[in-house]
């Protein structure tokens, strides 16, 4: 039991010490919340098997990484609420909600975080019957409370291994909110900082509705000039269709990496916001014919849709996607506003100093549309896009189309040694009236593809093209599968190699409760608090650390079972450790000094 209970803590992303292990049992709310609310160090709160109905709890507990709470059903989806059942999670940290199904009638939010950091909702599921617009996972602040730390936004929270489905009302799955302060002249809006969205499965998602139904909505439009840093990876998204957004980002400086995308109608859109990366992600149209909303509106498969400045879109592959117009598979449509030139956040502003580099498009109906300008109603051109190394290859249309030939963007987008290979019916480019392409542009050539059956995708051979890298870019250092990319190599987002992949397409068992824990990423994330970066993953024969705490001066390694297996000093700022005595698997190693513990992160070895 004690390695169980190990193991358990460990995989949360906790540290934490032991000496707590006596978990109490519930079956109150009102019991449970009270326990929860007056713990002083922490503690594992159980909640019996069974069906609760209105299960209704607010929990307000500043937890430690050494003491966390965890709340969790006795066994997971052992416990199920129902009607108007809720949680609250209100000015707290250190608290982890885990192993509930949520079947509820009622007209609140599921899970509600309010000023809150490091909570962790995991393995639940979430299922919600209503006629209101409601927000089922929503992190943000503390509304009426500006005193400090409650005016700053939440932060470092993660939603995991969750199960959303079956929404058919407005509102998202998950909202990632924020903070305000009007101390000043004027409210100032940020956004929840460095929360983490991870293997989860959202489904069933419809019908469309006119807006405010994406699967997850990161910021809005008022605090679209923050930045998030959410990293939203290794999602499974299936027949998502309530909102042309399948996921709508609106806000600065995210991550969107190694998500896969089967039968949606609509798009991940860029809708607001700077310096967001989309990477590795997969986009199926899964033989979803062109549909019809209630409304008349003509509902495609899409795949990526780009508004703001400094984005880079590497990587991502586009597979039978039937979409146009809005939700081509990459779109570039005109805007209605230019960065730094409107206070109207709740504009179009046109894509600027855009990279969009090493994508494959593939059997599409559709390839890259631009200059879309929404019956002329925007009328600002694009501005310093690169489009560069991608692949496309389509046997219908056009592999490149400008949408209204009056906004052909000409000398406004670079385009560099992109492998276009019409076959059939398809051309290269149509409605262009300025742009053309030669052979450093455009090049026509087989890429020799062959159909990886194991993954259901295309990917270079040893006899696809290569290409040199020109692009200055330190994020375009692997392909898609996680595999190195050398200065040449194939354009498109797999380089072919015989390398281990360590990303794939996902499928239902990759994600949600029953999920394992995926052992192909660390599980740090970028934050203010990461104190120590760990590479590479998987390690082979070295595993090195580079601190940049300086009060870090020691670390254990922990096998999977919670077992130290080895305790050194860490004095220089550079450490190199040797693990090829170590058998490969799963690994944890944490970081502390004579004061306090700090991160714990996972790693693999692989020989």
């Amino acid at each position: 039991m004690l390695i169980l209970l190990r193991n358990i803590l460990i995989v949360s992303n906790f540290l934490f010490s032991f000496s707590y292990l006596n978990a109490q049992s519930f079956n109150n709310p009102e019991d449970l919340a009270d326990a929860v609310n007056t713990s002083t160090n922490g503690g594992i709160f159980i909640v019996e098997n069974g069906s609760y109905h209105d299960f209704e709890a607010t929990f307000e507990i500043m937890a430690t990484a050494d003491n966390p709470v965890i709340i969790k059903a006795e066994t997971i989806g052992g416990v199920t609420l129902t009607g108007a059942s809720h949680f609250v999670i209100r000015k707290s940290a250190y608290v982890t909600i885990e192993g509930f199904i949520f079947n509820g009638e009622g007209e609140d939010t599921l899970v509600k975080l309010e000023g809150c950091n490091h909570i962790r909702i995991s393995r639940n599921v979430f299922e919600l019957k209503t006629s209101e617009s409601i927000k089922w996972v929503f992190i943000g602040g503390v509304w009426n409370d500006n005193t400090y730390p409650f005016n700053y936004p939440s932060h470092h929270n993660r939603i995991d291994h969750n199960l959303f489905q079956n929404k058919d009302t407005p509102g998202h799955y998950i909202t990632i909110d924020g903070s305000f302060d009007n101390t000043g002249s004027e409210e100032v809006y940020y956004q929840s900082q460095y929360d983490r969205i991870d293997h989860n499965h959202f489904k069933n998602n419809g019908p469309r509705a006119v807006n405010e139904q994406e699967s997850i909505r990161v910021g809005w439009s008022e605090m679209s000039l923050s930045s998030g840093f959410t990293i939203v990876e290794h999602n499974l998204f299936e027949d998502c269709d309530g909102d042309p957004e399948i996921v709508s980002i609106k806000s600065c400086d995210n991550i969107i990496r190694h998500n896969t995308f089967r039968g949606n109608y609509g798009t991940l859109s860029l809708r607001h916001g700077n310096r967001n990366l989309v990477e590795g992600n997969y986009f199926f149209g899964s033989e979803k014919p062109i549909g019809t909303s209630a409304s008349g509106a003509t509902l495609y498969t899409g795949g990526i849709r780009i508004y703001g400045t400094d984005h880079v879109i590497i990587n991502n592959y586009m597979e039978g996607l039937n979409g146009t117009r809005w939700d081509a598979p990459i779109t570039l449509t005109l805007g209605d506003a230019i960065d730094g030139q409107s206070s109207n956040l709740s504009k179009h502003f046109r894509a600027e100093r855009v990279t969009i580099a090493f994508n494959t498009l593939i059997n599409n109906a559709h390839g890259i549309e631009i200059g879309f300008d929404n019956n002329d109603n925007y009328n600002k051109d694009l501005e310093a896009i690169t489009i560069a190394y991608n692949l496309i290859s389509g046997s219908e249309n056009s592999l490149v189309e400008i949408v209204d030939t009056d906004n052909d963007q000409g000398d406004k987008i670079t385009w560099i040694n992109n492998l276009m290979y019409p076959i059939a019916d398809a051309s290269i480019l149509t409605g262009a009236s300025i742009t053309s392409f030669d052979n450093n542009e455009a090049i026509n050539e087989n890429p020799f593809m062959d159909f990886d059956n194991s993954i259901n995708v295309w990917r270079t051979s040893a006899s696809s093209p290569i290409y040199e890298n020109t692009l200055n870019l330190t994020s375009i250092q692997e392909d898609i599968d996680g595999q190195e990319r050398p200065i040449f190599s194939n354009p498109g987002a797999d380089h072919f190699s015989n390398m281990s992949i360590r990303f794939m397409p996902l499928t239902e068992q990759d994600v949600g409760p029953f999920a394992e824990e995926d052992n192909t990423t660390s599980i740090s994330t970028i934050g203010q608090n990461n104190d120590v970066l760990i590479y590479p993953i998987p390690a082979k024969n070295k595993l090195h650390l580079n601190k940049f705490n300086s009060t870090i001066n020691a670390f254990k390694i922990l096998n999977s079972e919670g077992k130290i297996i080895l305790t050194e000093k860490m004095d220089s700022t550079d450490t190199t450790i040797d693990v090829s005595y170590l058998s490969s698997g799963m690994y944890f190693i944490t970081f502390f000094d004579e004061q306090k513990v700090y991160n714990t992160y996972r790693f693999i070895i692989k020989h």
